[in-house]
């Protein structure tokens, strides 16, 4: 796992604190110019890094065919957990592993028992990331950085925070308007900025 026709859009929107969101991307002279945009600023995305390189390492260390069929979305904290396993008793280990990884605000569970992707699914998984990522970017209206996306036999996950319900609703019709997209699966919350919006 590591690294046609709309058909569905499914949005996960838990309400805590806030509402649930994605990762950031692009190279450090990006992060640089765009601090200023995301939620967290430059300290946030080096612990969301660390993060992910902690849950990696967590299961590489315990079991590295485990390892191997998953896929992390990290963004604020928050662990999408991706995958596909031959059985229950592997997504169950799986998910004890994340959830003994310190540092973790939230979890949540997208492992399916079901085939993985074929290398042709990869190809185009890794088609529409892009495409979603670069619609997000040269969007006047969104934070870019403030979100993370990965996509798996076409559904695209998307994890971060958003500034106000409307920048979700642009960044969620980005997603499931790209060619491609058979679902989208997102854990968006609504940062501090957006108390008093609609």
């Amino acid at each position: 796992m590591k690294n046609v026709v709309f058909c569905e859009f499914v949005v996960l929107l838990f309400c805590t604190a806030c509402d649930p969101v994605t990762i950031a991307f692009g190279g450090t002279a990006l992060v640089g110019a765009t601090a200023v945009r995301n939620q967290e600023g430059v300290s946030g995305s080096v612990s969301d890094t660390k993060l992910q390189s902690k849950v990696n390492h967590a299961l590489f260390k315990e079991d590295k065919e485990l390892f191997d069929k998953v896929e992390l979305s990290v963004k604020h904290g928050m662990v999408v957990v991706i995958g596909y396993v031959d059985e229950m008793s592997q997504h169950d280990r799986i998910m004890e592993i994340v959830k003994g990884v310190g540092g973790i605000e939230e979890v949540y569970d997208e492992i399916k028992v079901q085939e993985p992707p074929h290398a042709s699914d990869i190809a185009a998984d890794s088609s529409i990331t892009s495409r979603v990522k670069s619609s997000l970017l040269f969007d006047g209206n969104v934070s870019s950085l403030n979100y993370d996306i990965t996509t798996v036999k076409g559904v695209v996950y998307i994890c971060g925070t958003a500034q106000s319900k409307y920048e979700r609703d642009v960044v969620l019709n980005h997603a499931r308007t790209t060619s491609g997209v058979n679902k989208v699966v997102a854990y968006i919350k609504l940062g501090d900025k957006s108390k008093g919006n609609n």
